[in-house]
């Protein structure tokens, strides 16, 4: 990954763990430091961003939901279209997100009869 990855953001992990980061100088920037680990830059950070709805993906659960759906309404507002309770289309802003579990988490977790 070219560009520079700052402290605070987050990063989305090739095998879909997102973190936020400590310390993107870590060892002769080799490592990025994050809340939950230590992980080698190139091998492993898929993407990052400031905003953590940037790193959510379709097939993501975000809040319990999965999302079916992802899309910039009127090109300004990030929406996250989950199998909700009520109304399949939920308007989500970073603020809204409480939790996050990744398809590959939930793949990696996942128990087959």
């Amino acid at each position: 990954m070219e560009d520079k990855i700052e402290v605070g953001e987050y990063v989305r992990l090739n095998y879909g763990k997102i973190d936020r980061v400590k310390d993107n100088d870590y060892y002769i920037q080799q490592y990025i430091e994050c809340e939950k680990g230590l992980y080698p830059r190139k091998k492993n950070i898929v993407k990052h961003s400031k905003n953590i709805i940037d790193l959510i993906e379709v097939g993501d659960y975000v809040n319990g939901y999965e999302v079916l759906d992802k899309y910039w309404f009127n090109g300004e507002k990030p929406v996250l279209e989950t199998n909700g309770e009520e109304t399949n289309c939920k308007c989500l802003c970073n603020s809204d997100i409480k939790s996050i579990v990744t398809k590959e988490q939930f793949e990696s977790m996942k128990y087959k009869v």
